[in-house]
């Protein structure tokens, strides 16, 4: 195991039609050229973003979807821990030295999860998890609170699925969905109980119950339950109606958004076999 001084961080940057790095500054405790950056820029032919520091590279990207940005990310990253980033985060201070140490401590781990909270310091949810992931905890993982160690992804070959995740066709779930491939393949996966970032504190209850999240989670169900993701969908939700998501009139309208989802999700999954 490298040492923790010698251990490099690579931050793994998704974001949109940007024309200069701006955008870095409000991110980090100290001057962003400090960091090891790798900037995956999803823009238009003629708009690229250029950077003129070794340690900040720019690959432009003229597809769109948060998956398809993240796989690029894992294709040309250097680092060896890289961390998975969006531009709307501010990370604390001494962040990096917070995952060096991390990884330099738990030599036995493939892949780390941290801790987000608002700019008020509320945690983003409820981490009462084990120090090794299960396939239950991965859930709670958050996208930008997770470190890897590159040569191992790398070799492994595991990759973002594109229809799920911000810009896809289901737009939630990318990170579980990654996260549980990596467990399935018996990556060591853990939990480290310390904030590395903040986030504008958002409540899942505002979109549990929306039509874009059922439609992602019943394809989800579908992904990993198949035969069951009527019964899940029909839980999943009852659940957002007990929580006050969803109206008791929205019921049949929701299930149906689901079912729809489900069926579209089939017909992707049918037409790659073709």
């Amino acid at each position: 195991m490298i040492s923790q001084d010698k251990l490099s961080l690579e931050i793994l940057i998704s974001t949109m039609k940007r024309s200069n790095l701006d955008f870095l500054k409000p991110m980090f405790p100290k001057d962003f050229t400090n960091y090891n950056i790798l900037i995956i820029n999803q823009t238009e032919k003629g708009k690229e973003l250029t950077s003129k520091y070794d340690n900040i590279r720019v690959v432009n990207s003229y597809e769109k979807g948060l998956s398809k940005s993240r796989n690029l990310a894992l294709k040309n990253t250097k680092g060896d821990i890289c961390l998975i980033a969006d531009d709307d985060i501010k990370y604390v201070e001494k962040f990096d030295n917070i995952i060096k140490n991390a990884f330099n401590t738990n030599k036995n781990f493939d892949v780390l999860t941290f801790m987000m909270s608002d700019f008020e310091g509320k945690l983003a949810k409820k981490y009462n998890l084990p120090k090794q992931h299960n396939y239950k905890s991965l859930v709670k993982a958050n996208s930008v609170t997770i470190a890897f160690k590159n040569h191992k992804v790398t070799e492994a070959k595991i990759k973002f699925d594109t229809n799920f995740g911000l810009g896809s066709t289901f737009q939630i779930a990318e990170e579980f969905i990654w996260l549980r491939s990596l467990y399935k393949a018996n990556f060591k996966i853990g939990f480290i109980p310390k904030i590395i970032v903040q986030h504008p504190y958002e409540s899942s209850g505002r979109f549990g119950g929306s039509d874009r999240v059922i439609a992602a989670r019943a394809a989800l169900f579908y992904k990993y339950s198949k035969r069951l993701a009527h019964l899940k969908l029909i839980r999943y939700i009852y659940i957002t109606l007990k929580r006050q998501q969803i109206k008791p009139k929205d019921f049949l309208k929701k299930y149906r958004v689901g079912h729809k989802a489900i069926n579209h999700y089939k017909a992707i999954l049918q037409s790659k076999k073709k």
